[in-house]
């Protein structure tokens, strides 16, 4: 029947494609190809569907003749004919299983049902999971675990009187942290956990039982109470007195490192010698970072301070310095906030850079004609500073060296000095006058930027160039004669000198060139003349009431 079915469709099919729409006989197959593969996809499904549905709604009865099995939908018995309909039916209920039929654990979650599943084996194997019995491995880890952060917490306590940089305490105590809570994780619930998910096809029944013949007393506890004693206890017996690690030098013992000790935070001491030999050296860092520190007494046997060696002490209060010291390194006293007044020694040739940077107390400073080189940044944010005496044979000024020094209001520059560094009076807004000698023959840019009390300037008669900024912001500057030498104003060179009315240019300048916004926003400078045949760029006067005129 299917069949015939199937072949009147397709010849149908053909007529319809031939006559109607012009398609050829391959077109038409593979159309009804296609299709009868679909219905009979789709009769399969709806009959196996039917099928399911029946299955799972028919319920069976007895024939009451003759006691045959039938569905509920039947009207007459197929082996007796005795009809269905009207008589009394035995209905065969069938036993439908569901959730609620198995054990309760297969409700939980994964965790839950594992953590039962182990709950229920220690009670079958008779063991307490509270109990102090341990299995032998817990127990050698925990020892591990116990040792390794007793080791560790000896070492984080010793390096608190070894005064290192704040983020160092920062990573220890995180690593200590860390190290604590895997030893208080690592318990007996958490091995048996452990070897279950690692035998996946072992009964846990059985996992259990090998574990419980190897459980031993739990004395963990004890020994890392014990353990975390002695490592509290031992550096302060250690460092009970200071401690000074000495690195030996050719000429003696150089100090490497010293160490707070608990009887004293306050001062420091160094003796003249050790092992017989003098003490000649403090190496860099040596003191740094010892916020207590308020004292410090040096032998004169000392002849160089390195870089950095009391960096951040910020109460310290009083230094000698030895008598010998011919070295200061950069940043010696960088940070040293509460330094008010140190004497340099005349031995003394070199001075390093950022040597009092931020010692914002420091009121006064005396350098020896024995100093022929200040670093840069030397004096740098020292904003109580005003009173300075420069070597008589210092060669520069380095930039940065009075940047921010807000106090001081005068200063002599010595005739030694061939160049002054940019931004070396930077924002130093007390400064009323500076006369520079014409030994120097380079300013550097920003050299006297936002030094808003200056009124007073005399340039060097060989200086070449006015640099960009140079004066920018003097807002108290009035006159300014400019040295014959000088080829070029740079650019904003004095920009916002409100006061400014007179600068002088004679007709012998060899100026060439006024740079962009060199007088700009001067509103006092009312004219200007200049040599014939200066560039002066179209926005060097911007916003100023300046009329330029030439010399002939």
């Amino acid at each position: 029947m299917k069949l015939k079915k199937f072949f009147l469709f397709f010849i149908f099919g053909l007529a319809l494609i031939g006559f109607l729409i012009g398609g050829s006989i391959s077109e038409a197959l593979l159309i009804f190809l296609m299709y009868f593969i679909i219905s009979f996809i789709k009769k399969k499904s709806a009959v196996n569907t039917s099928q399911v549905t029946q299955t799972s709604t028919n319920s069976l009865i007895k024939c009451p003749g003759c006691g045959e099995m039938l569905n509920s939908t039947d009207k007459f018995c197929p082996k007796c004919k005795t009809p269905i309909e009207g008589n009394v039916i035995n209905e065969v209920k069938k036993n439908v299983v569901t959730i609620d039929n198995y054990d309760s654990i297969y409700k939980l979650d994964e965790k839950a049902m594992l953590e039962e599943f182990i709950n229920r084996a220690l009670i079958k194997a008779n063991i307490d999971k509270n109990t102090n019995l341990i299995p032998i491995k817990i127990r050698n880890k925990k020892f591990i675990l116990h040792s390794i952060f007793s080791i560790l917490l000896f070492i984080y306590i010793s390096l608190i009187f070894f005064h290192f940089p704040a983020y160092v305490y920062v990573i220890g105590a995180v690593i200590l942290i860390i190290i604590f809570i895997l030893s208080i994780n690592y318990n007996f619930m958490a091995y048996i956990r452990k070897e279950v998910l690692s035998r996946p096809e072992e009964n846990i029944n059985n996992i259990v039982m090998n574990i419980k013949t190897t459980l031993v007393q739990n004395s963990s506890l004890a020994v890392a109470l014990t353990t975390i004693f002695l490592a509290i206890i031992l550096p302060f017996t250690f460092f009970m007195k200071p401690k000074i690690f000495y690195e030996k030098v050719s000429d003696g013992y150089a100090v490497r490192f010293y160490a707070y000790g608990v009887t004293n935070f306050k001062t420091v001491t160094i003796p003249e010698t050790h092992n017989g030999k003098k003490v000649v050296s403090l190496r860099g860092n040596a003191f740094s970072n010892m916020k207590f520190l308020e004292k410090v007494y040096l032998p004169d046997t000392i002849t160089e301070i390195r870089g950095q060696a009391f960096k951040n002490d910020i109460n310290l209060i009083d230094v000698k310095l030895p008598k010998n010291l011919k070295y200061l390194g950069g940043g010696a006293f960088y940070n040293c906030k509460s330094l008010k007044n140190i004497t340099i020694p005349e031995n003394v040739n070199e001075i390093g850079g950022e040597v009092f940077y931020n010692a914002t107390n420091l009121t006064e400073i005396i350098i020896p004609d024995s100093v022929t080189v200040l670093g840069g940044d030397a004096f740098k944010n020292a904003t109580s500073l005003y009173t300075v005496k420069l070597s008589n044979n210092l060669s520069a000024i380095r930039g940065g060296t009075f940047e921010n020094c807000y106090s001081l209001k005068n200063i002599t520059i010595p005739d030694s000095v061939t160049e002054i560094g940019g931004g070396a009076f930077y924002n130093a807004t007390s400064l009323s006058k500076i006369i520079i000698p014409d030994s120097v023959t380079e300013i550097g840019g920003e050299a006297f930027y936002n030094a808003k009390s200056l009124k007073t300037v005399k340039l060097p008669k060989n200086l070449s160039e006015i640099r960009g900024n140079t004066f920018e912001n003097c807002s108290s500057l009035e006159y300014i004669d400019i040295p014959d030498t000088v080829v070029r104003i740079g650019g904003h060179a004095f920009y916002g000198c409100y006061s400014l009315s007179n600068v002088y240019i004679s007709e012998n300048s060899l100026l060439n060139e006024i740079g962009s916004s060199a007088f700009r926003m001067c509103p006092s400078l009312n004219s200007i003349k200049i040599p014939y045949g200066t560039f002066v760029n179209e926005r060097a006067f911007k916003e100023s009431p300046t009329s330029i005129s030439y010399y002939n």
